[in-house]
């Protein structure tokens, strides 16, 4: 029950897969059935709640893996499927796989039942998607982003003569050579059919490189290196915009000059829970570039490969360890082509067509050209497995903030001309982690005195690891929630009480059929709008390809128990 405006909260397992067909066995003699889901929700009438249990056994290697769920019937105990302003209730297969820890202590194999539920006294019923994370990126100088020109969309018809080229191959890269515009640094991967010709669709965009207008054309060279024949066309919607800042500065370039013989500052602060956690304060750094001494003779200052101040940026931060462990990095030259950090996997490099910035051999400064950063925010906390897992674990939720700006000799961005930083990916939180879901459901078991104990070997006795491993803890899912109330006088004062009660549904697939039946039943009585669903805020996918971030402490990657 609950008090004042809190609900208690129970929680169910609607993981398992979509099963037909299934016989439900009567432990009395007899069967029942054929049982039909949709994913983890039971959509066949007349079967008792211990037919949950028996459709998890059937699918999983434990009996801990899949749950289902189903609406019954008060008065029959049976499932129906929920229609006019009938009263039901929710049952959800149990988690735990044996019945009994002892001789005496037992039911641990009976199914998880709501309070039963008045469709007229519930207050709300909405679904919660699940939301990927996404990470803040951020440009500075000429990109892809700030530039605009970057290549997202080629049609999918070739022009040319497209023939000659590798027989039946895959995954081909190939930098084509612009033959129309002024674009450069496109890179591409193909595959080819058995007659020689890229397959029409199957471009995929490496590096959209940057200075590309639609209609553009492009001519894919053959794997040897020398002219080829396959014409590409830059789709109508397929390049990016420009984008510039507005903000303190004289000017905010995003195609700014450097000179010879000059030092060049780049501040870059971290900001959230990530860099507090680790610093107790937000990071910074300011990183210096000096482009070298001039040329002998020269007069006045030359212009230099912009390609350089940004490599020394890029190296002065990933070896700074204040800031370091947040930052992903990729330098785009001045000709258009990305450039990895030191230390990049051969792999990710072969397969994107890309090097490392310290193999980077300077062409010297194109004229009107200039070089950027896209920096990415990345961050992988400490995370233990499910051996060791406690509920006061902590688990990242907020992505990092970055700022950056290029600074003079004070560390003051606001008093000279600037070079532009733009957003490119603003950073958002996840939603329907698998690390919320667990300690929800272990809260659930609680209130059912189902204890998940700290010391290990109570919760082996207790069967609380399987509580743990019957929730994916890397994955995301969705969520249903009901919340309804029971009116009820309390005696022995005779107070009016409406005790408020919060059905948690939990399921890794959209629970389409659970989600209709039950708001055409509410719908049906309910005296408010309850139809709510609540999606994610629109992705923001970054174009060009970012390393794996490497996994900090895997110290328990398996469970003790070996479920």
């Amino acid at each position: 029950m609950s008090y004042f405006n809190h609900a208690f909260k129970k929680a169910f397992l609607a993981t398992g897969p979509t099963q037909a067909g299934v016989t439900i066995t009567n432990p009395l003699g007899g069967v029942f059935g054929p049982a039909t889901t949709d994913e983890g929700y039971l959509t066949s009438v007349g079967l008792p709640t211990y037919a949950l249990n028996q459709l998890s056994a059937t699918t999983a290697t434990t009996a801990t893996t899949d749950g289902y769920i189903g609406w019954f019937s008060p008065s029959t105990n049976l499932s129906v499927t929920p229609s006019g302003c009938c009263n039901l209730y929710l049952a959800g297969s149990a988690i735990y796989s044996n019945d009994k820890i002892g001789p005496l202590a037992g039911g641990y194999q009976e199914t998880n039942k709501s309070k039963m539920i008045n469709p007229k006294y519930v207050s709300r019923f909405y679904a919660v998607d699940p939301c990927a994370p996404q990470n803040n990126v951020i440009h500075v100088g000429s990109t892809y982003w700030t530039a605009g020109g970057g290549v997202l969309l080629i049609n999918n018809a070739i022009g040319g003569v497209n023939t000659l080229y590798a027989v039946s191959a895959t995954n081909v890269v190939a930098k084509p050579v612009t033959t129309s515009g002024s674009g450069k640094g496109l890179e591409i991967n193909y595959d080819t059919t058995a007659g020689g010709k890229i397959s029409n669709g199957s471009i995929v965009i490496l590096n959209p490189g940057k200075g590309y207008v639609a209609g553009d054309t492009v001519t894919v060279p053959y794997a040897s290196g020398l002219p080829g024949n396959a014409v590409l066309t830059i789709s109508p919607s397929g390049v990016t915009t420009a984008h510039t800042q507005t903000g303190c500065g004289i000017t905010t370039e995003c195609c700014k000059e450097f000179l010879c013989g000059e030092t060049y500052s780049l501040r870059v602060d971290v900001k959230g829970s990530p860099a507090m956690r680790f610093l107790n304060h937000n990071a910074y750094a300011t990183i210096d570039a000096y482009t070298g001494c001039c040329p002998d003779g020269a007069i006045a200052p030359t212009p230099v490969d912009s390609t350089g101040v940004f490599i020394a940026w890029a190296n002065g931060l990933i070896t700074n360890p204040i800031v370091a462990p947040f930052l992903q990095i990729v330098v785009q030259t001045e000709l258009g082509d990305l450039l990895y950090a030191p230390g990049t996997s051969a792999t990710f490099l072969a397969l994107n067509g890309a090097i490392t910035w310290d193999n980077y051999v300077s062409p010297g400064h194109t004229a009107n050209a200039c070089a950027g950063l896209i920096i990415n925010g990345a961050y992988v906390d400490t995370k233990f497995g499910d051996c060791s897992f406690q509920i006061s674990d902590f688990y990242e939720k907020e992505p990092v903030k970055l700022y950056a700006s290029e600074v003079d000799l004070n560390g003051d961005p606001c008093t000279f001309d600037s070079l532009c930083t733009v957003t490119e990916c603003e950073g958002l939180q996840a939603n329907g982690l698998g690390e919320t879901v667990v300690r929800e459901l272990a809260l659930s078991e609680s209130y059912r005195q189902n204890f998940l104990a700290t010391d290990i070997r109570i919760r082996e006795i207790t069967q609380g690891n399987q509580l743990v491993t019957s929730i994916n803890r890397n994955a995301l899912y969705y969520r249903y929630i009901l919340q309804h109330n029971v009116p009820r006088n309390y005696n022995p004062s005779g107070t009016f009480d409406s005790d408020q009660y919060l059905l948690e549904i939990y399921s890794l697939t959209v629970l389409t059929a659970f989600y209709d039946d039950t708001f055409a039943w509410l719908d049906n009585c309910a005296t408010c709008d309850i139809d709510e669903i609540y999606t994610c805020s629109t992705s923001c996918t970054v174009p060009i390809a970012f390393p794996t971030l490497p996994v900090y402490n895997p110290y328990n990657t398996v469970s003790c128990w070996g479920v």
